[in-house]
């Protein structure tokens, strides 16, 4: 039975046999391989323990003394390599001191980034006031910077506010063209690539000066203009009267010499003085043609006599349309008539270069994706933008050549007046022009339908059904399509503002109904301002209203937060008018003989829930001399028909069923003092300046409905509206006297879906009944 069991349980470890022997074979290997590293490392040891034995005891070896000879030869000195301390001449001093790299204040500085073209008109005090205004409208706008270069006497004056005028005073007249040259290159010459002289009596053409730079490397020595022709001038100078265009290089390198230049050439002509000046700096003669631009000139005198003539002899001579410069233009007409012609010129280049583009988008349409069928119509312009949800289909406007219908959901028909009226007359007159240029039987009858839209990505879109009289089938309608496309995006440089000014924040309480509004609103000032040390200031004026309760709680909040930078003044007048518009004006004024010019000021209602986001945005966007803020604020709905018979809430959340952006509230405004003071004093004689509260007695009225439209009149200023989240004005029951105002509480009386429901529920009871 025994050997049974061992029989089974050998049996079933027959299958490990195999590992087993691996295991025993490997651990034995194992083992010998460590033991005869053991014996080869000991038998190292112990040479090495025997060698320094030998040397230590000076016992002979084996070797023989030749070869004793021989290693002690291989043998090296190891002393060299024992490392030395070296303190001589320590520590050493730097040998160049670290210099602070001091950063110039504009990239354009540091890339060295230049402007392009300065003009620099030779002149005399008499020419400024009719030549030198002729030349800075003609070609100021075309250039980086035009200036006049005048010789003043003792007694002349110089008038330097509506032109950019350098006077030189000289007891050696004659000196003027060497004078302008080291003022340019004293203070100008690193600021520009190129500068262009020339007389008063010369026209230039703008466009083709620039293009003429935009084709000139920088990097060449440039003197450029007309040779001198004249017997008696040398061929190597240029003629000054049809203007010398020199480089920012050439002008470094003389500005040395021309003190040298001033000696020698001084009884020699404007035009030799700036050409031997250059050439002795630079061996540079003049040059008509270079990098293959060529300067072109036309000589009035030689050609035309009077400026009909000249406007006749434009077609037939094709030296006039290509010139760069006129000269010897002795009369502001022969300015201004050939800055049309040059502009008229331009115009038909654009319309060509426009009609080529076409044409060679349609050429290669076929081969891009879509094909023709993705080419839209103005060819070359941006497509209508695709409308991805129902939330941004652009809305179609309706109108005809007076009214225009449902431009707003809240209305249903307006005048057009202003620059929408001029915008369809400009749209219908070139959709008739271009209609009457391809079929001239027809006759133009009016308007039959219109429709407008604004399209972000491309402009205006315009679409125009226009009734003509065929004389053949009668009375006919065509459908014209038209674009107004935005062809130019610029930004508006705007000054660098902080958020570290003081807002002075004024609410009006006008009526005993506004009391307690203006105690919920000093409330909400002290907790939402001054335990934040937000730093602002709460000037509650009253009219015709005792303080109350306001003065107590005004003066616990000033006590509680007396060191947080915070303040809350009431004042208080007596008002006898029946104007209420007017009083925005009479509280300003009042407060203005107590303030700096550069305090800023936040003009808002009671009624109002602020937060510190709200002046944040204040500070930064009201701008002293430059720009005003007026924030749309979220209106309250009325609570009695947004919520019936619920209570009122205490938080006023943006939402579409509790209210809306009001943009007809015009009364929250932010201005600099000085600003408001400059427009007061310009319609000082439509509404004198509240002095006093004397002044107040009486009929106090005022022509505009609220201070911002006072400051729409004012066109130095710019004017910022944008819908403001934190800014939010509770519902409330108001006296209006102006249109705008009837408006926004027509709107805030609830969604249309309310109203409906609202009346609704008021009609069910008597349904019933």
């Amino acid at each position: 039975m025994w050997s049974l069991r061992m029989v089974d349980r050998l049996f079933c470890c027959r299958p490990f046999t195999p590992i087993l022997i691996g295991i025993c074979v490997g651990v034995t290997i194992s083992l010998i391989v460590t033991n005869v590293r053991i014996e080869n490392n000991c038998l190292e040891n112990i040479s090495v323990l025997r060698d320094s034995f030998d040397r230590s005891h000076n016992i002979d070896s084996i070797f023989t003394e030749d070869s004793k000879n021989l290693q002690d030869e291989n043998t090296e000195d190891l002393s060299d390599y024992d490392p030395r301390i070296n303190l001589a001449g320590k520590p050493h001093s730097a040998k160049k001191e670290p210099q602070t790299l001091i950063r110039p204040r504009y990239l354009s500085t540091e890339l060295g980034i230049k402007e392009k073209n300065f003009v620099a008109v030779l002149s005399s005090i008499k020419q400024i006031p009719s030549l030198g205004l002729a030349i800075n409208e003609t070609l100021a706008h075309h250039v980086s910077r035009l200036a006049f270069f005048v010789e003043v006497a003792g007694t002349d004056k110089l008038d330097v506010k509506t032109l950019p005028i350098v006077g030189f005073k000289d007891s050696q007249q004659g000196l003027l063209t060497l004078h302008t040259l080291k003022y340019l290159a004293d203070k100008l010459a690193v600021g520009y690539s190129y500068f262009f002289f020339i007389k008063d009596t010369t026209y230039v053409d703008g466009r083709k000066l620039d293009n003429l730079t935009k084709h000139i490397s920088i990097t060449e020595n440039v003197y450029m203009g007309l040779p001198g022709t004249h017997p008696t001038s040398n061929p190597s100078v240029c003629s000054l009267d049809s203007g010398i265009l020199i480089s920012s290089s050439v002008l470094l390198a003389i500005s040395p010499l021309l003190e040298t230049c001033t000696e020698e050439f001084a009884f020699n002509s404007d035009d030799e003085k700036i050409g031997l000046c250059i050439f002795k700096a630079l061996n540079l003669t003049c040059q008509s043609q270079l990098q293959g631009q060529t300067f072109l000139t036309f000589n009035l005198d030689a050609h035309i006599s009077d400026v009909r003539q000249l406007e006749k002899a434009w077609e037939s001579q094709p030296e006039l349309s290509n010139a760069l410069t006129y000269f010897h233009a002795r009369e502001t007409a022969y300015f201004f008539m050939l800055n049309k012609q040059t502009c008229n010129v331009a115009l038909q280049n654009i319309k060509y270069s426009i009609r080529e583009m076409e044409t060679s988008i349609l050429r290669l349409a076929p081969d891009a994706p879509g094909g023709l069928q993705a080419v839209t119509w103005p060819v070359g312009y941006s497509p209508p933008s695709k409308q991805d949800t129902r939330f941004s289909v652009l809305h179609w406007e309706y109108f005809n050549e007076t009214h225009v219908y449902f431009d707003t959901e809240h209305s249903a028909v307006k005048p057009l007046a202003g620059p929408h009226l001029q915008d369809v007359e400009d749209v219908i007159n070139a959709a008739v022009k271009t209609v009457l240029k391809e079929s001239p039987e027809l006759k133009y009858l009016r308007v039959s339908s219109g429709y407008k839209r604004f399209d972000p990505t491309r402009g205006m879109d315009y679409i125009l059904d226009l009734c003509f009289s065929d004389p053949v089938k009668g009375k006919i309608t065509l459908r014209m399509e038209g674009c107004r496309p935005i062809t130019h995006v610029d930004t508006v440089p705007m000054p660098y503002v902080t958020e570290s000014s003081i807002v002075h924040i004024i609410a009006i309480v006008r009526e005993e109904e506004e009391f307690s509004a203006a105690e919920k609103f000093v409330a909400s000032f002290g907790k939402n301002m001054m335990a934040k040390s937000d730093k602002s200031e709460l000037h509650l004026v009253l009219f015709n209203q005792n303080t109350g309760n306001l003065k107590a709680l005004a003066q616990t909040l000033n006590a509680q937060y007396k060191k947080m930078g915070s303040k809350i003044s009431i004042i208080t007048y007596k008002f006898s008018g029946s104007n209420r518009s007017a009083l925005d004006f009479a509280a300003v004024d009042l407060i203005s003989s107590k303030m700096e010019p550069g305090a800023l000021f936040f003009l808002c209602s009671p009624f109002t829930e602020i937060y510190p986001d709200v002046l944040n945005r204040v500070r930064i966007n009201t701008i002293s001399g430059w720009q005003l803020f007026s924030p749309i604020p979220f209106a309250e709905y009325n609570p009695d028909v947004s919520f019936p018979g619920s209570s009122k809430s205490e938080a006023l959340n943006i939402s579409t069923n509790q209210g809306f952006y009001d943009l007809h509230e015009t009364q929250h405004i932010s201005f600099y003092m000085a600003d408001y003071l400059s427009a007061r004093k310009a319609f000082e004689s439509e509404q004198p300046l509240v002095k006093s509260d004397h002044d107040l007695q009486g009929e106090f009225s005022s022509p505009y409905e609220t201070i911002l439209s006072m400051f729409t009149r004012m066109h130095q200023l710019h004017i910022l509206r944008a819908v403001e989240p934190h800014l939010r004005i509770r519902y409330h029951e108001r006296k209006c006297e102006t249109r705008r105002c009837l408006q926004s509480f027509l709107l805030s009386q609830g969604t249309r879906s309310q109203l409906a429901q609202f009346a609704l529920d008021r009609e069910s009871p008597a349904v019933a009944g």
